[in-house]
């Protein structure tokens, strides 16, 4: 059985958004619902919160191409200057639908940024998935989903994987990478109520599909077509999202969530909300920066990376 390790006591309250950065050893993750964003270094142990401003409910965070950091949130796309802690909106392209927060993003192989937005009160499927380019301009790509998770994407950048916690099913779509033309939504894999709600996830280098299951005590991985290759059981309910880091690319970080959990069931699963990790026999795919190109920065200038 694989051991999978604490890395720091936090306790988020909806921890997500792993995200690895090489060249600092570190692991950046972020809590949705008391907005923070976290640096834990593997190299000391030590975890801090960064000091930038943020909105009253986050989804996802990504770094840019020039070391900039973009927040999703309630109100769109933020540009988060990391030295001043200022923020910038963007782009806000899903602002009709009032109660809607972007949830969860991620960037393909050519820097552009996906993520999909979901319901706050997780009822109505008036979600949609969104695929911002360079200087943010956005485009609705797919609707109809009410808790919009994971994307992911190929090694080859021809696939891209999205999921609606609710419909416990996840989806692909072909992608040509050189134009950005997607293809329809096809299924790519179904998944039992009873093994959790769909969430975060990740690719290996060997083109399979790694998700974490909300309320399965799982991590589960699927082979190019959508079958089931193995399930990494953890010691938390509510895993929330996965990314691959260390120096050889083969430990699985692992974000997780707190959230609804009365003081029993935290007695019971104690590392609930926290950072964890494992080590795995597979090599993983580092995650894509949002290529932005010329774009404001906070204070109002221009920046051309």
């Amino acid at each position: 059985m694989t051991e999978v390790l604490r890395l720091h006591a936090h306790r988020a309250i909806l921890g997500e958004g792993p995200t690895w950065r090489p060249r600092e050893n570190a692991i950046y993750w972020i809590d949705l619902r008391a907005p923070a964003i976290f640096r834990y270094d593997c190299g000391s142990g030590a975890q801090q919160t960064l000091q930038v401003a943020l909105g009253d409910r986050l989804g996802a965070m990504v770094f840019t191409t020039d070391g900039r950091m973009v927040v999703a949130d309630r109100g769109g796309l933020h540009l988060v200057d990391g030295a001043s802690g200022e923020r910038r909106q963007l782009a806000h392209p899903d602002s009709a639908q009032a109660l809607n927060c972007f949830n969860d993003a991620k960037c393909d192989g050519r820097g552009r940024l996906w993520s999909g937005s979901a319901d706050t009160k997780d009822t109505d499927a008036n979600g949609s998935l969104f695929v911002f380019d360079r200087q943010a301009h956005g485009r609705r790509i797919d609707s109809g989903f009410t808790c919009s998770n994971g994307p992911a994407f190929s090694p080859d950048g021809r696939r891209a994987y999205f999921t609606d916690s609710y419909a416990f099913e996840i989806w692909c779509y072909e992608l040509d990478p050189a134009s950005g033309e997607i293809g329809p939504r096809q299924s790519f894999a179904k998944v039992a109520p009873e093994d959790g709600y769909p969430d975060g996830m990740t690719v290996d280098a060997e083109g399979f599909l790694w998700n974490a299951h909300w309320d399965g005590w799982r991590v589960t991985r699927y082979d190019p077509d959508g079958r089931i290759d193995r399930v990494l059981k953890v010691p938390v309910p509510k895993p929330t999202s996965i990314a691959f880091g260390g120096p050889d690319m083969k430990r699985l970080y692992i974000t997780s969530a707190s959230l609804d959990m009365n003081p029993q069931q935290l007695a019971e699963a104690p590392w609930s909300g926290c950072l964890m990790a494992c080590d795995l026999d597979v090599t993983g795919v580092l995650d894509h920066d949002f290529d932005l190109g010329a774009i404001l920065d906070v204070s109002g200038g221009l920046v051309t990376p």
